[in-house]
């Protein structure tokens, strides 16, 4: 199994290679110039997602069909294939039998220079290959039932003509159990017994290694490690495998001016902040026990055709009024979910083409990922600018002005605890509960066991009183968060009254990740976290894609994506305005024990009644330090678990955000210290309402309803640093 930092080195060199101008893959020793170059070069994807199974099988899945949606639109309108060389399979569809058609037929015509991409979405499972061996290996179970294993898909790839192939397998194959991670749906086959290879497979397994040749071509990408197990998660109108939609997300966004890695590697990051540690995606080159790397990595160059990051697609157009259907599978998943009727789009210029004037689109309504929109103040286009295929790029955010934080009770409590709990929740504001798997949840409420307690914590068991635990809060994929944690037999209803600070926190953070706007941002700013430490310094960056395009500007080489952190370590923060316009900034977070944190510079305005803080602006070419010389930093406490901390960037002050932290402040503070927050909810309304604020000033505010707010990609931007403390 490969280490994070591996997998993030070869998933920024793997996408280099895919991206050449739309015309073809580069992958291991195949010369990107000469697939480019080579106009017969040919694409061709099988795509195969299965939601619904026999009931023999147990369980069915709710978004495999869905990634097989994702991956059709991203690989027909940003890398060039077309519509009728991209095979789908899909539930019923998808036996044994067809799959093996397709795979040996489907892809027959093409020759060494053609590109194969292939997906697999749904469960997995491991066979015993044979009745006389105990040996197991992993495979994919099929829409009937029956078992594919992986090897027999390597002996079917290595027959192919062409060696250029990528294959993504959303699946896992060992099963915890349970078939759910707290609210993330297992892609497990729910079995605990390990199934029999029937005898016509294995005679069909026979005759290709009678042909085979060589080691699996391609690359792999899989959503967990062979031990590990995949997971899909519930969204608003929708459903998903966590790998495919990071993926996805990564291939819309990818741009030349970019870092390719920067970009790619957000799969591991987005995965973390769900599903914890327990999945963790991998890539590897011969099947999934080989993940050899080549010595050298070729340089992630993209051409001009591939250029535009983009957050949708137009998919339709009605010439009669105007209306078109979009896809919107470049938005964050995040922000996707309260994603506001009376958002507008951007319509792309044509790749090569000066741009004719901004053409603009706005959302009239959404269903899932698809949305219909109508022209929104462009007059003189003309009907090619909103042509189906035309890619488009955020411009206005619309979110709700009411937000709720929605609490899944653990499937493992008993009925009577839901019960309680449910009552208990209905009385807290801004707060719903769900049963775990039912729709889509921002926590989990469940039972604390005494050894999770004991890992997090790295307490001695001994130490801990024996009985069954206590309730707490955990991540949707059920990682405990530390500071939810109660007393020994303390009863359901004052567990949830004492976890409302800790559910303010946990709605305030869920507030400004829908800010997140890193590639549709118009602002040019950079931000690093740097790891201090004496034998290894280690940065990972963010910025945004103006910051890219900055002249003179050279990137930061350092590891994008989640990075793990041991305790006690000192870090610092670094931002940079590229830009042509002064930032003001601010730092909002949750540490790795749940509590709300944050920095915000400032200057003390000492005759207004009551006190106001005031901050510098950072003017464009200026960077600054969080904290703020090269001697101070913060150091990294316990426990372990996942930091997530927000990096606010605005072209206006944070007027209220920082009039309500001057008041609210019981004491005085450090100017460079990170400071827990008090009423961390309010905090980051203050800041949404700054946004919008600072937004009005380029939208007539009569163009958007009152109870909304309206963000323009002009004046903000949001940039996100993830790590675990270990």
């Amino acid at each position: 199994m490969m280490k994070r930092r591996g997998f993030l080195q070869q998933s920024a060199w793997l996408l280099a290679a895919t991206t050449a101008t739309g015309t073809g893959f580069v992958l291991g020793d195949f010369p990107w110039q000469a697939a480019v170059a080579d106009p017969l070069v040919r694409k061709r994807a099988l795509l195969i997602g299965i939601n619904r199974y026999p009931e023999t099988t147990g369980s069915n899945l709710n978004g495999a069909v869905t990634d097989v949606a994702l991956q059709r639109q991203v690989l027909q309108h940003r890398f060039g294939f077309k519509a009728e060389d991209i095979l789908t399979l899909t539930d019923e569809r998808a036996t044994r039998t067809q799959t093996l058609d397709a795979l040996q037929g489907y892809f027959s015509d093409l020759n060494s220079r053609d590109v194969v991409w292939l997906h697999f979405s749904g469960y997995g499972s491991q066979v015993q290959p044979s009745p006389e061996s105990e040996a197991v290996e992993p495979s994919l179970v099929m829409a009937d039932g029956l078992d594919l294993p992986l090897s027999s898909l390597w002996l079917l790839l290595r027959s192919l003509p062409t060696e250029k192939i990528v294959t993504v397998l959303d699946t896992s194959y060992t099963y915890p159990g349970n078939p759910l991670l707290g609210n993330l749906r297992v892609r497990s086959r729910p079995s605990p017994t390990v199934a029999q290879l029937d005898s016509d497979h294995r005679q069909f397994q026979a005759n290709l290694k009678s042909n085979a040749k060589g080691d699996v071509p391609g690359w792999v990408i899989s959503a967990a490690a062979l031990p590990q197990i995949a997971t899909e998660s519930q969204w608003q109108g929708f459903s998903c495998g966590l790998l495919t939609y990071a993926l996805t997300q990564q291939l819309w966004c990818l741009s030349p001016e970019a870092s390719l890695s920067n970009l790619l590697t957000r799969i591991e990051q987005l995965i973390e902040t769900l599903a914890g540690a327990e999945q963790t995606p991998t890539i590897c080159r011969s099947g999934l026990n080989s993940c050899t790397l080549p010595t050298d990595l070729p340089s992630p160059l993209v051409p001009q055709l591939a250029a535009l990051g983009a957050d949708g697609v137009i998919l339709e157009q009605d010439s009669g009024n105007d209306l078109c259907k979009l896809w919107l599978g470049g938005l964050p998943l995040a922000v996707l979910n309260r994603y506001g009727s009376g958002s507008v789009f951007s319509v792309l210029p044509e790749p090569g083409t000066p741009p004719q004037g901004e053409v603009k689109l706005q959302v009239r309504s959404r269903s899932g990922l698809n949305a219909t929109a109508k022209l929104w103040n462009s007059p003189g286009h003309n009907a090619g600018e909103i042509a189906p295929g035309r890619l488009l790029r955020e411009s206005v955010r619309i979110l709700p002005r009411t937000l709720p934080l929605t609490v899944a009770l653990d499937s493992r409590l008993e009925r009577i605890e839901r019960v309680d709990a449910t009552s208990a929740f209905s009385g807290i504001r801004d707060v719903t509960s769900v049963s775990a798997g039912e729709q889509a949840a921002d926590c989990v409420f469940g039972r604390v066991r005494r050894a999770t307690i004991a890992q997090t914590y790295s307490t001695d068991l001994v130490q801990l009183p024996k009985d069954q635990g206590t309730y707490g809060l955990f991540s949707v994929g059920r990682e405990l968060i530390p500071n939810s944690i109660g007393e020994e037999d303390e009863a359901i209803k004052k567990s949830v009254q004492r976890l409302v600070p800790q559910l303010q926190a946990l709605l305030a953070a869920k507030w400004l990740t829908l800010t997140l706007n890193e590639g549709a941002s118009r602002l040019g700013v950079r931000g690093t976290l740097s790891v201090l430490d004496p034998e290894e310094s280690v940065v990972v960056q963010r910025q945004t894609r103006r910051a890219r395009r900055a002249k003179g500007v050279r990137p930061l080489m350092g590891v994008e994506g989640t990075l793990n952190i041991p305790a006690g370590s000192q870090v610092q923060y670094k931002l940079e305005n590229l830009g042509d316009r002064p930032v003001y900034y601010l730092l909002f977070g949750l540490d790795s024990s749940g509590r709300a944190v944050g920095f915000y510079p400032y200057e003390t305005v000492t005759d207004g009644n009551p006190p106001t803080l005031q901050q510098p602006p950072l003017n464009p070419g200026e960077s600054v330090l969080l904290p703020w010389t090269e001697a101070e930093t913060w150091s990294v406490g316990r426990p372990i678990g996942t930091v997530s901390m927000k990096l606010i960037c605005c072209d206006r002050p944070f007027g209220q955000a920082l009039t309500l932290l001057a008041a609210r402040q019981n004491s005085p503070r450090n100017p460079r210290s990170l400071t827990p927050l008090e009423t961390p909810l309010k905090v980051a309304q203050a800041i949404i309402g700054d946004l919008h604020r600072a937004s009005l000033r380029n939208t007539n505010p009569e163009a958007f309803p009152s109870d909304v707010y309206a963000l323009d990609m002009d004046v903000w931007t949001t940039l996100n640093f993830v790590y675990r403390v270990v």
